[in-house]
């Protein structure tokens, strides 16, 4: 590594990192390859997008590769950087499986080379590693590097994940001379972002006291500012879910539907999300009703049609710029738009008698006003006897959540009375039980039985002026029989007892 910095210095250029502008895609330093990180994975709109996934920190901080070697160092090479480090933040609870690195050997006569791996906490006092976590042993056999850098990933797993709620590092090291290479943004342009946040291990065997981890920025200068390709093995819950204020309201209420996301730290953080300098810029909020918004964490909406609408939160990850590594956030709930009150009335008198029936969906309640300054409530069907005949205003209100509806009929009193057919007729046995039968009623008419919610649950039409009406599949309970003609409208009480 050192050896590095001799050889390439003069090379340095000071390389702005933007989070907004896109880089072009890696080359190799040394070859002027350029770099393909096409790699087949399964990607779904969950938490972790798939089990675990990379952070590839480096990608998004650099212009070129370069290959950096592993090894222990002697005396005679000096090049004593047995072990490499990448620290990570850990802004929420994170679990570690293991760890990806790209390496290669250059030593034909064996077959694989021995690499081990690490999980570290940081050492922020000391700014290097901490107490070790986790580790296991892998081997690198590939033999050559490889543009297509999945051709030369090493995977590698701990026994068991391990849970970090604070920065830690991942690291791997070698024991042996031989020359191991691992991939990391380029180190003459030192384009690491200005983080520090690589280490490196001195450990030759020449000079035992200079062996140990140290951050490669603060000792050695900006031209090591490097990101190494080493990436954790990670899984964290992407989302909060997202609260719905109601999940039932009215129509044309402003602002009813009111929804909070908290969006979770690493979407804000420059190791797990390319775009983290403007995180909510990729919430995007739709209604179903044709509207939809953006950016934002807490908004509310109108709807002014009624019906059942899904709300659906989108929102991504990005890792980094060369491939579609972003990890999608899907999540919906549904809210209904309540119905206005529907309703309708209608009337008819005999005498002093008024006889009012009422239909109404979506209420909660009903009443009625005679006009008299007498009033009714929660009843459809009824009947009301007046002091005085003349002509009346009654008005049938119904009470639903978002509104209130009314309808108005006119009914006359007056003393001409109704057909003596209709009014000899006659219902018995009343109660009934198994049937009742009516009696003086003219052919033709329809005869109706009503319930007190004002549904019909029985009609038919007379073919004789007395028939018989079975009763025995109806409640227990009170009803009403209505009796229409051409001309008038006659209502009776009726009791079912069985």
């Amino acid at each position: 590594m050192r050896q590095a910095l001799y050889l390439f210095s003069f090379f340095f250029l000071s390389v702005a990192y933007s989070q907004t502008t896109p880089l072009s895609i890696p080359r190799n330093y040394a070859t002027g390859e350029t770099a393909n990180w096409t790699k087949p994975i399964s990607k779904v709109a969950v938490d972790t997008c798939g089990p675990y996934f990379n952070n590839y920190v480096g990608l998004v901080k650099t212009t070129l590769l370069y290959f950096e070697e592993l090894r222990t160092g002697n005396a005679l090479d000096f090049n004593p950087y047995g072990g490499r480090a990448q620290r990570y933040h850990a802004n929420q609870p994170i679990e570690i499986s293991g760890l990806q690195f790209y390496s290669f050997h250059t030593n034909l006569s064996v077959e694989s080379l021995m690499v081990v791996t690490l999980l570290f906490d940081y050492d922020e006092v000391a700014d290097s590693i901490g107490v070790e976590l986790a580790r296991d042993t892998v081997w690198v056999s590939h033999t050559t590097f490889s543009p297509l850098l999945p051709e030369i990933e090493v995977n590698s797993y701990f026994d068991e994940p391990v849970l970090v709620t604070e920065d830690y590092i991942v690291a791997l090291y070698t024991s042996t001379n031989d020359s191991l290479k691992i991939i990391t943004n380029s180190a003459p342009d030192g384009d690491g972002g200005g983080e520090g946040i690589s280490f490196a291990y001195y450990n030759n065997p020449v000079a035992p006291i200079y062996t140990g981890w140290y951050a490669t920025l603060p000792v050695f200068g900006p031209i090591y500012d490097l990101d190494y390709l080493i990436n954790a093995l990670v899984s964290y819950p992407l989302h909060n879910d997202f609260s719905l204020s109601e999940d039932s309201i009215c129509p044309n209420e402003v602002s009813a539907a009111c929804v909070t996301y908290d969006q979770v730290p690493n979407f804000s953080d420059p190791h797990y999300n390319r775009f983290h300098a403007t995180p909510l810029g990729k919430i995007l909020w739709t209604w179903d009703d044709g509207f939809q918004n953006a950016d934002l964490e807490f908004l509310c909406h109108t709807y002014t049609n009624s019906g059942t609408y899904t709300v659906t939160l989108t929102d991504s990850i990005r890792r980094h710029d060369f491939a579609d590594f972003t990890c999608a956030v899907e999540l919906s709930k549904e809210i209904f738009v309540r119905d206005s009150v529907v309703l309708s009335a209608s009337g008819s008198s005999d005498g002093l008698t008024g006889s009012f029936t009422g239909a109404v969906a979506l209420a909660d309640s009903v009443s009625w006003d005679f006009g008299d300054g007498n009033f009714e409530g929660n009843i459809l069907v009824t009947e009301h006897t007046y002091d005085e005949l003349g002509t009346y205003e009654v008005w049938f209100y119904a009470y639903g959540p978002c509104n209130v509806d009314s309808v108005m009929i006119s009914v006359t009193l007056d003393d001409v009375g109704i057909n003596e057919t209709q009014n000899s007729i006659l219902i018995f046995p009343n109660p009934a039980n198994e049937s009742f039968i009516i009696k003086g009623i003219e052919l033709g008419s329809k005869v109706e039985i009503v319930n007190m919610l004002g549904e019909v649950v029985h009609q038919e039409l007379v073919s004789n002026n007395q028939m018989m009406v079975a009763t025995n599949y109806l409640s227990e309970g009170a009803y009403l029989v209505r009796v229409t003609n051409q001309l008038n409208q006659t209502i009776h009480k009726l009791a079912i007892q069985h």
